[in-house]
């Protein structure tokens, strides 16, 4: 028809294909401008193209096309000032959870190379190591396995409520402290560094750590892991346990760091 657009060709305008065009239609997101009635062939004006990019644009921003009817007035013309503004506020949202996954990925990255510089020792060694912002809490380790899995679950869910970003490689820890002939624990969540500061987060001391590895299912017994620590080395008086970051992953054959803080 003189004027119009084919439903074929509509939907070669903006790389569609037809049956989307029918289902658009069929949720009244989009209806063709004439529908002939003997022969029921479709035809769009080409100003339709606008809402067509308006449903485009729906599914770019993850917002259900059942939904699109409220960008539509009264009057059923296209509200596109309120399109562009939800529009833009998520695609603001979506930036920002990329950013921080950029920036998780180059934290985890950067530790993956570290890890990889001392992967297999079996000797002690010296790391220089950042300050590590970090989400303590208590830490019984008289449950063994158990509780240090019911431990990292509820630590997880109070970073998340607090809106922390915890670090992309396993971020879980314990940190020990001497108290005479006994010591406390606590677990940790480690965390990137945040735009705003939190009162409920604290800072692990950067400096020179002298560190051990420990195959992963020592953690079955962490009372004991940590008391044959201190029993071992006297002159210990905090201990940092947390995961070594390697460029391949096995759940089997995972390895913990022991980091003693230590005067240079």
């Amino acid at each position: 028809m003189k004027g119009y657009l084919s439903i074929g060709e509509f939907a070669r305008l903006r790389h569609v294909n037809e049956k989307s065009l029918r289902y658009y239609e069929r949720i009244g997101a989009l209806v063709p401008a004439y529908t002939d009635p003997d022969t029921g062939y479709r035809y769009y004006a080409p100003e339709q193209v606008i809402e067509m990019d308006m449903i485009l644009m729906c599914l770019e921003l993850d917002i259900p096309l059942r939904e699109s009817a409220r960008f539509r007035k009264v009057d059923g013309t296209l509200d596109i000032r309120r399109l562009l503004q939800e529009g833009q506020q998520k695609i603001q949202d979506k930036l920002s959870h990329l950013q921080n996954s950029l920036r998780q990925m180059e934290d985890a990255l950067l530790r993956v190379e570290e890890g990889e510089q001392v992967r297999d020792r079996t000797d002690a060694y010296r790391r220089m190591l950042p300050g590590r912002r970090i989400l303590r809490d208590s830490f019984s380790v008289s449950d063994g396995k158990l509780s240090f899995k019911q431990a990292s679950a509820r630590i997880f869910q109070k970073g998340q409520a607090l809106g922390v970003l915890p670090v992309f490689t396993f971020p879980i820890g314990l940190v020990a402290t001497r108290r005479g002939k006994t010591f406390t624990a606590d677990i940790f969540l480690e965390v990137l560094p945040q735009k705003e500061p939190l009162p409920d987060l604290e800072t692990l001391p950067g400096g020179a750590y002298l560190c051990r590895q420990q195959p992963g299912r020592a953690l079955e017994n962490p009372g004991q892991l940590i008391g044959s620590y201190f029993a071992e080395h006297p002159e210990a008086g905090q201990l940092v346990i947390t995961n070594l970051s390697s460029a391949s992953f096995d759940p089997q054959n995972t390895v913990l760091e022991l980091q003693q803080p230590i005067e240079i």
